[in-house]
């Protein structure tokens, strides 16, 4: 039981929960997936399950965040605007809502023992190298979650790891087939190329008035410029407050005295068992043939309990503990399941009990040790109770803030400077933004639909504060309005312009290049300038980008030499001549683990992909037509 815990509690599920307190949980909850939402009506059906319109803009909103953190100054916004990716969110909002329900209907849970290993593995709760408690609820506190919140997430995650495994643990490639893939990857060519340039047909483009209308008319989207505002704005949040407070000794002092339990370490006891397994579904036979053995042992021990290790080592059926004579380790009120937690913490040291019934079975409990509950001294944890002292005093001040806040926007409608006058806060001002490209805040769905809505447009009267994120309120107004509008024609032939001259150029010279190629295959060099030979592989270079070294590996090299062409990024078009392939003479050990992780993750997905349609044909997917429309 607990073997197969620790392999969980260490392998990915771990570390991603590490990376949500890293990233100061900045992911959605997985219990969010599960609740259909009240708002912004169904756009999605999957199985019992909805998914509302307003369920995939928080997730769409999400992922967008996520992305921006992540690849930093490369995030593309473009990319989050576009139809695809909506679709993209939603058909992964619908695999996980197919899945959950999948592991439901196999009644796939997540023992408690499993979470409270979790829990104990994370290094963000420990002090000293152990779970605390205190620690735990402190930390989630500061995260705005809750440990019911967190330990359901990490049981929906089990579920999740649990009903996707079968796909998942599957994959495995052939070795032949790594070592063809390795070989053709290590591959390397020689080549040498002549270039025509962009110039030699230059005087031969001439777009026609004609041309350039018909790309107007049939690029007129491209030519769209989204609705614009421009709008001031006011931001209340938490974070500021908390800065400006001056916490006193004497508050520190009063805070101390009235929570001093959550500044020490809890009463701790270690225990050893032995497990005769017995599945809380079986039937009643197997059940009492389990509890009939758990108490002969135990009646075994009330006379021999020095034979508790041996016993633990050859008769218990929970293999990780076995290992270790039946140790389980310290643990705190809260880790284990209630029966066992109930009977450990109601023994005396080197008692032995028995059996103690769990949904995992029966268990003989020996109580190890005490380690009696710890108080730290106050000049220890000053620091940690004066930042519990202040984000106390910023959430009372905050409360109190943000009713004003909101009620000074809504009764000053056409003024923002009666609420920041109240709050000590600066209006402050966007550019030009439009609504697929609006920088924080008002990429928030919420703040966004309400400062392009046609009443704020029109009447350029403060939104309402929104909530953007816990702890931070922002209200806005607009000042200037662009309606969407196709610019004109006039204004943009000069781009069309360039556009056309590139195609034409492009066709030109892949005519001419194509007509050399002929001739060179027919053995015609003639006045030819090649360039020196290089040698290249697949990987892009400052020889060939990417597309070129596509296409030089692409050729055919049955008979050499074998020539290829391409347009290159400056226009012109280069004629390439492979005149040998050079095998490795041996393969890199570090090539071919990295070609296996990427053909078993290909696998994977593979399998994956099957395994979710076959779920998925089990339940009714209804997806309605406009489900991706919309901002």
């Amino acid at each position: 039981m607990l073997e197969a815990i620790r392999n969980h509690a260490q392998g990915w599920l771990a570390k991603v929960l590490l990376g949500l307190i890293a990233l100061s949980f900045a992911l959605f909850g997985v219990d969010s997936y599960m609740s259909s939402g009240n708002n912004g009506g169904m756009i999605a059906e999957v199985g019992d399950v909805g998914i509302s319109r307003e369920e995939l803009a928080k997730e769409i909103q999400g992922q967008t965040d996520r992305m921006r953190e992540s690849l930093g100054p490369s995030f593309d916004p473009s990319v989050t605007e576009t139809a695809e990716f909506r679709k993209q969110v939603l058909d992964s909002l619908i695999d996980r809502k197919a899945l959950f329900q999948e592991a439901q209907k196999l009644k796939i849970v997540a023992p408690d023992a499993y979470v409270a290993s979790v829990l104990m593995q994370i290094s963000a709760f420990q002090q000293d190298g152990k779970f605390s408690p205190q620690r735990y609820e402190a930390v989630l506190r500061q995260n705005n979650r809750t440990p019911a919140q967190f330990e359901s997430e990490l049981r929906q995650s089990f579920m999740l790891e649990t009903v996707t495994s079968p796909a998942s643990l599957a994959a495995f490639p052939a070795s032949a087939s790594l070592t063809q893939i390795a070989r053709l990857i290590a591959q390397q060519r020689e080549i040498s190329w002549v270039d025509m340039p962009a110039s030699t047909v230059a005087a031969e483009i001439k777009p026609t008035s004609a041309e350039i209308e018909k790309y107007y008319a049939a690029n007129t989207k491209a030519f769209t410029e989204p609705e614009q505002v421009r709008a001031e704005y006011l931001m209340l949040d938490m974070a500021s407050v908390a800065t400006g407070m001056v916490v006193s000794d004497q508050a520190v002092t009063d805070y101390y005295a009235s929570h001093a339990a959550e500044f020490g370490m809890p009463e701790q006891r270690s225990a050893s068992h032995i497990l005769i397994a017995a599945d809380k579904n079986a039937d009643a036979a197997t059940r009492a043939q389990a509890k009939a053995k758990a108490t002969a042992l135990y009646q075994t021990l009330q006379k021999s309990p020095d034979q508790f290790a041996a016993l633990a080592r050859t008769q218990s059926q929970d293999p990780g503990s076995a290992a270790q004579d039946g140790h389980l380790g310290s643990f705190g009120r809260g880790m284990m399941v209630k029966p066992f937690e109930d009977a450990v913490f109601s023994m005396k040291p080197n008692e032995i009990r028995g059996p103690v019934e769990s949904d995992f079975g029966y268990h003989i409990i020996r109580l190890d040790a005490i380690q009696a509950a710890q108080t730290a001294p106050l000049e220890n944890v000053r620091t940690s109770v004066a930042e519990a002292v202040r984000k106390q005093q910023a959430q009372k001040a905050f409360a109190e803030l943000a009713d004003n806040f909101g009620n000074l926007v809504y009764e000053n409608a056409s003024s923002l400077q009666p609420a920041a006058a109240a709050t000590k806060l600066t209006v402050q001002q966007t550019p030009w933004i439009t609504a697929k490209n609006a920088p924080p805040p008002f990429n928030h769905a919420e703040l966004q639909a309400a400062l392009f809505s046609a009443e704020s447009v029109k009447s350029k009267q403060n939104t309402e504060a929104v909530e953007v994120q816990p702890g931070v309120l922002v209200a806005a107004r607009v000042l200037d309005h662009r309606p969407a509008r196709v610019r004109p024609l006039a204004e943009v032939q000069p781009e069309i312009e360039v556009k056309l001259r590139a195609e034409q150029s492009a066709r030109l010279l892949t005519a001419q290049g194509e007509k050399t190629l002929q001739s060179l295959a027919l053995a015609k060099e003639t006045g030819m300038s090649w360039s020196a030979f290089q040698v290249v592989g697949r990987q892009a270079s400052a020889t060939l980008d990417a597309a070129a070294a596509k296409a030089v590996f692409r050729v055919g090299t049955d008979k050499l030499p074998a020539y290829t062409g391409f347009i290159r990024p400056d226009g012109s078009y280069r004629i390439v001549r492979v005149s040998r392939v050079l095998d490795a003479p041996g393969l890199d050990s570090r090539l071919v683990a990295s070609i296996e992780a990427g053909v078993i993750q290909a696998q994977q997905q593979a399998d994956m992909q099957a395994m979710l349609a076959l779920v998925k044909a089990g339940q009714k997917v209804k997806i309605q037509p406009n489900a991706i429309e919309g901002r």
